[in-house]
């Protein structure tokens, strides 16, 4: 059987995680493990606060202990890494999320980053994440675009929103930016080429961690059965 990741959109808002999947195409190729998006039903349209967070948790956790048997490795596409502890508890299969692996690739493309968030009542969440994580000291702030998750597909107001929060992130001296919400990855390529900073996806970049570690221990196994 062919390796599998699973990606779970933590919301219930469908019309993300169908962006989601669009933009893992370019992750996909032959040989290559089986890329599959979830939505997280009956969840809130959009994760945005600690309550939030908490109410996805167990329905989090029993998707992934369903799924485990058929899955190589999961990645929980929302940026405040809802129930990460928790779900590592539930499986020994790999569990990333898109926050701290958003942030682990922008360390390797500037000195300094920022992150672009939805609202202004994310910054002070945001903050207290990426302290505990102990990824602060190359922070050069988080700035907020002003559009809820479930408005992010109103392209004017986003575009407008994520390209104000990414000129103010410049200015106070980020040279990489990353995406705050798995919502606002159409707008990646948008962002990049207008702001001149690399732009990181999150979703993007954690999948390709996950790829490389499924691969990773399946060579592993390989050379051990040679051995």
């Amino acid at each position: 059987m062919g390796q599998r990741i699973l990606i779970i959109n933590p919301n219930s808002d469908r019309e993300v995680t169908a962006a989601i999947d669009r933009r893992l195409e370019g992750l996909r190729f032959a040989g290559g493990p089986e890329l599959s998006c979830a939505t997280l039903e009956d969840a809130p349209p959009g994760i945005e606060t600690m309550r939030h967070i908490d109410e996805v948790a167990r329905p989090l956790c029993d998707l992934i202990e369903r799924e485990d048997p058929k899955t190589d490795a999961f990645v929980i596409a929302c940026f405040g890494d809802p129930a990460v502890a928790s779900a590592r508890e539930t499986t020994r299969k790999p569990v990333l999320g898109i926050g701290e692996g958003g942030i682990a690739a922008a360390l390797n493309h500037g000195a300094r980053y920022g992150i672009v968030t939805n609202l202004a009542g994310d910054v002070n969440p945001g903050l207290r994440q990426i302290r505990a994580l102990g990824l602060d000291a190359r922070l050069a702030g988080i700035e907020a675009a002003g559009i809820a998750v479930v408005d992010l597909a109103d392209k004017v107001r986003s575009r407008s929103g994520l390209l104000g929060a990414a000129a103010r992130l410049k200015e106070r001296g980020a040279d990489v930016l990353v995406l705050g919400c798995a919502g606002m990855v159409p707008y990646a390529g948008e962002l990049e080429a207008q702001t001149g900073l690399k732009v990181i996806d999150p979703v993007f970049a954690t999948t390709a961690m996950a790829i490389c570690l499924v691969q990773a221990a399946a060579g592993g196994q390989a050379a051990g059965a040679r051995g």
